[in-house]
């Protein structure tokens, strides 16, 4: 099989000729560490700019910012293909940069701009909008614009991607600009919890402006050829759902199943994700429409429950810890985690082996030992017993 294929049979909740190898995405410091720093940065570019438009750079980064991101997600899945990996997540965001040292989005988040070795790590920092009269003032985005961008984006990803050695799963994303984060986040948690509490208007607002960007993104790449949607939803932490469940039914259910139906509609098939201990709301996830659950982080979720519980109408992508074993673990430590999530996963297929998160501080080495045994371990028909 090629990638796309045992991507496609472990969505579909059957056995592939392995257990695939997902990445939400791959670090700057990890792509250049496999193809060699670029020429020019994002951050020499800015510095250009700024030398010869000292007025108005700002505003004309802005304008080129979508180059910059196909730049970036171009190289991730050059480097997602080149080590092994059989899909990673692309996915066009809407960020502003207000200085070298600051961005905002259209949802009212802000970030402070980390330089880590030449690429840009957007640290989020805050939120903007704090009451209803704050967003009544917030300039509503041009989605036409930012859909022409997305579009722009998609395909120029999609024309790169056929010349990479290996075939890649295009898994489309919309981690930064997903249905639930960007609400509470464009806010700041006191804000958020005390509009859920006395101003339901603002929140259905939110929600109705998250849902419309999302589908229309996702319809975007769906016309382009996308059918893997990953939407990064992010509802519970370490200690289980961020906020009280019945709001999570009231306003993010109806949202999530409105996405849902549309990919299915459109043929595809789509992941959700969530850090945390997601195991109090498997039956969010099923009830809403998904077709996989990402990204089931040790030590918060027990693997044999939710494989019991949901292993049948759910394919579950996971659980490699992005905390210790794929910074600083050894390789038997690292082939210990691999083997244990295929050994409790794997069995019956629907299942695709990914490291719970991404960040820079992951360790190339430990990539590829995981990469490496997933390959040894996880062939089907599996060696490890139960």
């Amino acid at each position: 099989m090629n990638s796309k294929e045992r991507v496609w049979v472990a969505l579909n909740l059957k056995i592939p000729d392995r257990v695939p190898i997902h990445a939400i995405f791959v670090d700057g410091n990890i792509v250049n560490e496999v193809l060699g720093r670029p020429p020019r940065t994002a951050f020499d570019i800015m510095d250009e700019m700024e030398q010869q438009h000292p007025d108005d750079w700002v505003e004309r980064i802005n304008g080129i910012i979508t180059e910059i991101e196909i730049s970036v997600f171009s190289r991730a899945m050059e480097t997602a293909a080149a080590i092994g990996y059989d899909t990673c997540g692309v996915g066009y965001i809407p960020f502003k940069f207000e200085s070298k040292e600051e961005m905002t989005d259209i949802f009212g988040r802000k970030y402070k701009i980390i330089n880590l070795d030449g690429n840009i790590f957007p640290d989020y920092c805050g939120g903007l909008i704090k009451n209803q009269e704050d967003w009544e003032n917030w300039p509503k985005p041009d989605l036409k614009e930012i859909f022409r961008r997305a579009k722009k984006f998609y395909k120029t990803i999609q024309r790169r991607s056929k010349k990479f050695k290996n075939d890649i799963c295009i898994m489309v994303t919309d981690d930064f600009t997903s249905i639930f984060p960007p609400i509470w986040q464009g806010m700041g948690m006191g804000p958020f919890v005390r509009a859920l509490k006395g101003n339901p208007k603002l929140i259905e607002e939110r929600f109705e402006m998250t849902t419309e960007i999302v589908l229309g993104l996702f319809k975007t790449y769906a016309e382009c050829g996308a059918k893997v949607f990953f939407e990064g939803g992010d509802i519970a932490f370490r200690n289980g759902p961020l906020i009280n469940p019945k709001y999570i039914d009231k306003y993010v259910l109806p949202c999530m199943k409105k996405v849902t139906e549309a990919i299915h509609e459109w043929g595809g098939k789509i992941i959700f994700h969530s850090d945390g201990d997601i195991t109090s709301l498997l039956d969010f996830v099923v009830k809403a429409g998904f077709d996989a659950l990402h990204c089931l982080e040790p030590p918060y979720v027990d693997l044999k429950l939710v494989k019991k519980k949901v292993g049948d109408k759910l394919c579950l992508l996971g659980n490699i810890d992005t905390t210790h074993v794929l910074v600083n673990d050894t390789k038997k430590e690292v082939e210990d985690a691999v083997k244990h999530a295929i050994k409790i996963l794997g069995p019956g297929g629907g299942y695709i082996l990914s490291p719970s998160n991404s960040h820079p501080a992951m360790s190339y080495q430990r990539i590829k030992w995981m990469i490496e045994a997933t390959k040894k371990f996880g062939t089907y028909p599996l060696q490890i017993k139960n």
